[in-house]
């Protein structure tokens, strides 16, 4: 059985391979991406699902894309959210033709986190018409819910929406 060098601090002990370009690592360089990081994208980039990283990948390609996630998330949390129920229509400017859907959510505040960070994705600081609905499943004696919604991106003035509808206000994110 031959030994290989880790591609990162050149020990002999490299057992393990990087997902992406396959060079040979060792377990204390190996960079491990738990399985959910990037649980927000609608679609996860294929190179972005792997598990384990040499040091080179993991730098050139999920940093990179890490801090774009956060920044949208921090984004995210800032989003206007105007409920269907709402009798005062909100102010704003231009929204967005296409829905934004989430399915199979724990519970109601992460479904409207992730209508708000698809908004953030494409540059909208508000989603409106947002419908948000529970499902109860039994099994048995046991129930949970599962949470869907929708919504459409749109651009609000922010100095005309009051403090009551800020979405930040209510959830304190």
């Amino acid at each position: 059985m031959s030994t290989m060098e880790c591609v990162s601090c050149g020990k002999p002990k490299a057992t393990l391979h990087c997902e992406v370009c396959g060079d040979a690592v060792c377990k204390k360089c190996e960079q491990i991406l738990p399985e959910n990081t990037f649980s927000f994208l609608p679609v996860v980039p294929e190179e972005l699902t792997h598990t384990h990283y040499c040091n080179n990948c993991h730098d050139s390609v999920v940093a990179p894309e890490w801090d774009r996630y956060q920044e949208v998330m921090e984004q995210a949390k800032t989003v206007y959210v105007f409920f269907t129920s709402q009798k005062k229509p909100p102010p704003f400017t231009k929204k967005d033709k296409e829905a934004f859907k989430v399915d199979d959510c724990d519970d109601r505040d992460e479904t409207i986190l992730r209508l708000a960070f698809q908004a953030a994705m494409k540059g909208f600081n508000a989603i409106v018409d947002v419908d948000v609905k529970q499902e109860k499943i039994r099994k048995g004696a046991y129930q949970t819910s599962r949470w869907s919604g929708k919504g459409q991106g749109a651009h609000v003035n922010g100095d005309r929406v009051d403090a009551d509808d800020k979405r930040k206000s209510v959830y304190g994110w």
